[in-house]
């Protein structure tokens, strides 16, 4: 992991199922060879809810939850590197992991996310250093 831990809070969870089902339903989706990217606006009722992130790993990956933690763990890293560049959207975010996962070089499965919210339209902070 590279990014700091004041981006890495910045940037917020969902845990709610229902969080998760309302990505799924009014979202969209892309496809990359390590991962699966659902996103979705969120207005949250006048609130600024900012960038949120969940992650899941369904039984079809894998029937071990041990190797299934290991993708959650990540999933998780590469989006603490990768989302706090977006950070300042209205947005939720949903990695989900797949079979391919394992075998993908973690550098690989960062450029996976980054290519595939760039074909989603989500505009990178420009970062002035």
């Amino acid at each position: 992991m590279f990014s700091k831990k004041d981006d890495i809070q910045k940037i917020g969870r969902l845990k709610k199922r229902s969080d998760f089902l309302c990505v799924q339903r009014n979202g969209r989706k892309w496809v990359a060879k390590g991962l699966v990217l659902e996103i979705c606006e969120n207005d949250g009722l006048g609130e600024n809810l900012g960038l949120r992130y969940g992650l899941t790993v369904s039984k079809k990956v894998s029937k071990l939850a041990v190797l299934r933690n290991r993708y959650k763990r990540r999933l998780k890293a590469a989006a603490c590197d990768v989302l706090p560049d977006y950070s300042s959207q209205n947005l939720d975010v949903v990695l989900i992991g797949r079979r391919k996962d394992e075998e993908r070089d973690y550098k690989d499965l960062c450029q996976d996310l980054r290519w595939c919210l760039k074909k989603m339209g989500v505009q990178k902070l420009d970062v002035k250093s």
